[in-house]
């Protein structure tokens, strides 16, 4: 018999009222952390991305060769990415084993390409470097984005012409950071040194080639501390740039890449004259297509999107975004500010500028065989379209010319970031993360994959580490792969599978495809075209695309590269504008 006597409700009530609320977090944010999802392993193959690629891949690339007299094509890495990509999370070609030491529960993990092609290998890759950035390279201090836009007479060339490329860049970037320590030594800040970290994308948001760059730029500098030059330098913020400075930066801008641009295309121009054009696609852009603006910037001039600068009385004219500035095809953005305290912000800040060309989830295949790809917003014009449909070989072009070549960087670093330097070391650390880099308490999990960042000591750098799969995924979606799905228990590595017999006789146990998904072989061009009633060629119903369509022959009286006899034949191809 329970002899504890009873406690009346107003008792409890006006103890309650007396004691104030008590909140208890383990680690700061515990509370508000989301829940850690389960994890689902992808299943490429069933995807609208990886049917399109394995049915259509051979055509767009017998369309390439059939372009060029010489039959060259497309580079090689771009037929090698598409290939990484089909293998890419199918375990017919190897998965790693894990079981659950308690329960007995087993889940086989398939393994990834990481190619610049598949969004899944894509976002790991941007998990990881920014995850970096936070945790080695960026200390604690207030950050902005700058995002500069050119016009499209340029996208070609720098899409194309690395060196080109990489002028325009170290021009943006001396431009903002000789401004921002003009700005310093204003506030009385002199010989303070600011840095940045560039992201390169070249893709715009109908997957259209457009490189432009995202730049996270310290939005203050760093100055000498009260122990001299041998000690840490001190980060001091500068005041935020008004719309009138950014008006004035992108006039800037517009002037001294517009004369860089202009003596680019000269360059092409006499190119041209000595090579040989049927073998190489290089594109003459006339000098006088860029138009250098003046002194001063043009006002009241509205654009596409309904923007336009400030008007004379200082107010915002309709229409217009705070901190952005366009003049002759060059927008200047920044207005995206993170402060010292938000790292999980700046680390969602440079995982958006490394982001993949595209998204996945937004792919989708009409009745009729055709690319559906569905917008992050409407398109900013009159109509406000929300989607865009591709025939599948237009698509797959596409995704072509977004693929950066091989060895190219798309993160570089300037200012104090650099690699050489010298006020490197100088800087502080950031702020060490909990010991698993994940946001949270150590998991048993971690005995399987550890994880620990190590202190460094004072003016020494730290070493890159790349987190475990596991940790990138519960850092990044908030997914632990190595929980078992029954007890909850962390999963153990048996072993890593590639023998393809051992692979496919356990496939086969569990009752799982043991065969890749065959690849379409080219079609044959005649067969893309039929003849109607009146004797007029035109595609096949599965080719058949949505918008404007033009149809391009080939240059008469050239040579047929197909294999075989016969005479030479001239049959259109389809492309879409």
């Amino acid at each position: 018999m329970d002899s504890t006597p009873a406690i009346s409700p107003k008792i409890m009530g006006n103890a309650a009222a007396l004691c104030p609320p008590l909140a208890f977090e383990r680690t700061p944010g515990a509370a508000s952390r989301p829940l850690p999802a389960k994890y689902r392993r992808r299943h490429p193959e069933a995807t609208a991305l990886h049917r399109v690629v394995r049915d259509h891949v051979q055509d767009l690339l017998a369309e390439a060769r059939r372009r060029y007299d010489s039959g060259a094509g497309y580079p090689p890495f771009v037929e090698h990415e598409f290939s990484r990509y089909l293998a890419c999370g199918m375990l017919q070609h190897g998965f790693a084993r894990l079981r659950c030491p308690s329960c007995g529960t087993e889940r086989l993990v398939a393994f990834s390409c990481k190619g610049r092609l598949c969004p899944s290998c894509w976002a790991r890759r941007a998990a990881d470097t920014a995850a970096d950035l936070v945790d080695r390279v960026l200390p604690e201090a207030r950050y902005r984005q700058w995002v500069l836009t050119l016009p499209w007479e340029m996208r070609y060339h720098l899409a194309t012409d690395k060196g080109f490329l990489s002028r325009v860049l170290t021009t943006f970037q001396r431009t903002v950071a000789a401004w921002l320590r003009l700005r310093a030594r204003q506030a009385g800040l002199p010989g303070g040194e600011t840095g940045a970290v560039t992201f390169i994308q070249r893709f715009g948001g109908i997957l259209n080639l457009n490189p432009h760059f995202h730049t996270v730029f310290l939005d203050g500098v760093f100055v000498e501390g009260q122990d001299g030059s041998d000690g840490p330098r001190v980060f001091q913020p500068v005041p935020a740039p008004t719309d009138h400075d950014i008006e004035a930066l992108a006039l800037r801008l517009a002037q001294r890449l517009g004369k860089l641009a202009r003596r680019r295309f000269e360059q092409a121009s006499e190119e041209l004259e000595t090579l040989d054009t049927d073998t190489l696609p290089l594109r003459s852009v006339s000098a006088e297509a860029i138009q250098i603006p003046g002194p001063r910037a043009p006002r009241h001039q509205t654009d596409i999107f309904g923007e336009g600068p400030p008007d004379d009385q200082g107010g915002a004219a309709p229409g217009h975004k705070p901190l952005c500035a366009r003049v002759n095809g060059f927008s200047l953005h920044a207005a995206r500010v993170v402060e010292s305290s938000d790292r999980d912000g700046l680390e969602r800040l440079c995982r958006y500028g490394l982001r993949a060309p595209f998204s996945q989830d937004r792919l989708s295949l009409t009745t009729d065989g055709q690319v559906r790809y569905r917008l992050h917003r409407p398109w900013p014009t009159p109509a406000g379209r929300t989607e865009i449909v591709l025939e599948p070989v237009a698509f797959l072009r596409r995704l072509a010319t977004l693929l950066p070549a091989p060895y190219q960087n798309l993160v570089r670093y300037h200012g104090v970031f650099a690699n050489r330097s010298r006020y490197r070391k100088a800087l502080p650390h950031p702020p060490a993360r909990p010991k698993n880099a994940r946001g949270d308490d150590k998991t048993p999990g971690d005995r399987q994959l550890p994880n620990v960042p190590v202190t460094p000591k004072p003016g020494e750098f730290r070493k890159r580490t790349h987190p475990s799969w596991a940790a990138l995924l519960h850092r990044a979606l908030h997914v632990d792969a190595l929980s078992c799905p029954r007890c909850a228990t962390p999963m153990v590595v048996l072993a890593f599978l590639t023998d393809p017999a051992v692979v496919t006789r356990i496939l086969d146990h569990l009752h799982l495809p043991s065969t890749v998904p065959t690849i379409a072989p080219a079609r044959d061009h005649d067969d893309l075209w039929v003849m109607d009633d009146n004797g007029v060629r035109e595609p096949t119903s599965g080719y058949v695309t949505v918008g404007r369509l033009a149809l391009r022959r080939r240059r008469p009286g050239a040579r047929d590269s197909r294999p075989g006899p016969g005479p030479a034949r001239d049959p259109p191809a389809v492309t879409i504008s």
